[in-house]
């Protein structure tokens, strides 16, 4: 199937083969999830939006839990009959007033069933800060992902490193040797992406890499896609990776495209956007 011209952007993130959509990161996750699900029911699409971690539940998407008795697989494909897009988790947490999320093997499960066309996975709790470096056991990648999307805020560039910008902020030093206290800058977002205990810790080497920049609607968000350009055009980036930048909020994004040419027998590396900002 192909997907129809979607000025948004959104068909340069993800295509049609992206069965199992997997989302690292802070600064947007949920946001992202919810403008994917709207984006595929249109094409039309039928997704299943669940977490490895914690969800907050979706206010007028129906809920199916695994908790609520036998035959749940069964109790998935009949919610999906009516709606085309349905949140499935194992139990609603009253503590905390968030949905727990599903195993791994679980998601296995869903996605050899076929039940639905896409399902969007969120792996990282980012207790909704706009950074974030992944713990041991973070994040909760599901084997059969064909695309992970780590996702970044740019609010919280230039801002000290402290637990009120950074989740697990200390981890987040050690990984891109910031200390405490100081400004975060594109060097240190460009770090904790790149790192192999960073933000795409833990995900399959099969599947696709796919780095989004949240929040360019910020004062000065679009000056910072630009400081990007000087990291990204050293050639230092891994080639595999795809860097994308935009606003949830305003629901548009554009590709960051590195290309490389030969000139004089040097590899000159240009980085150009797929629309200009």
């Amino acid at each position: 199937m192909t997907m129809p011209i979607d000025q948004s952007g959104l068909d340069l993130l993800i295509t049609p083969e992206d069965r199992l959509i997997t989302l690292t990161g802070a600064g947007g996750k949920s946001s992202l999830s919810r403008w994917l699900s709207s984006h595929l029911r249109l094409i039309p699409r039928s997704v299943i939006i669940t977490t490895t971690t914690k969800l907050l539940p979706l206010p007028g998407v129906k809920t199916v839990l695994d908790e609520s008795g036998p035959n749940f697989m069964d109790r998935i494909r009949n919610a999906l009959a009516h709606s085309p897009c349905i949140v499935v988790a194992s139990r609603f947490d009253q503590t905390s007033g968030k949905l727990t999320g599903l195993d791994k093997d679980k998601i296995t499960t869903l996605h050899n069933s076929g039940l639905a066309d896409t399902i969007l996975v969120e792996a990282d709790g980012a207790a909704r800060k706009p950074l974030k470096a992944p713990n041991r056991h973070e994040p909760v990648i599901p084997l059969e992902t064909d695309l992970c999307i780590g996702v970044m805020g740019l609010d919280a560039v230039y801002r000290p490193l402290t637990e009120a910008n950074v989740h697990r902020h200390e981890i987040f030093s050690r990984i891109t040797n910031l200390p405490p206290g100081e400004n975060v800058t594109p060097e240190h977002l460009f770090k904790i992406a790149t790192a192999p205990n960073g933000l795409f810790k833990g995900c399959p080497p099969d599947c696709d890499l796919k780095i989004f920049l949240n929040k360019t609607d910020i004062p000065n968000g679009h000056e910072l896609v630009k400081e990007f350009k000087n990291i990204l055009i050293t050639g230092r980036q891994p080639m595999h990776f795809k860097w994308f930048a935009g606003s949830v909020a305003e629901r548009h994004l554009r590709e960051i495209e590195v290309i490389s040419g030969r000139k004089c027998g040097l590899t000159d590396i240009q980085l150009v956007f797929s629309q200009k900002f």
